[in-house]
């Protein structure tokens, strides 16, 4: 059972994307934020990669001949 704390962190993430998800559904996101909190904390857990450009980047321009 998620604490209330979480309960409301996941009613605050919904109503902030503009989602109403019917009850049985608000009640597995509930149940599953726990489990992907840590995952989810993770991904902002390495302040030197934070304004790293992704490993693939699609570039449109044609590249620069060289000379």
């Amino acid at each position: 059972m998620p604490d209330r704390d979480q309960t409301t962190l996941v009613d605050l993430q919904l109503a902030a994307a503009g989602l109403d998800p019917g009850p049985v559904e608000r009640a597995a996101l509930h149940a599953m934020h726990a489990a992907f909190a840590p995952g989810i904390d993770a991904l902002y857990a390495l302040p030197a990669a934070r304004y790293e450009v992704p490993a693939l980047v699609f570039d449109p321009r044609t590249p620069a001949p060289e000379w």
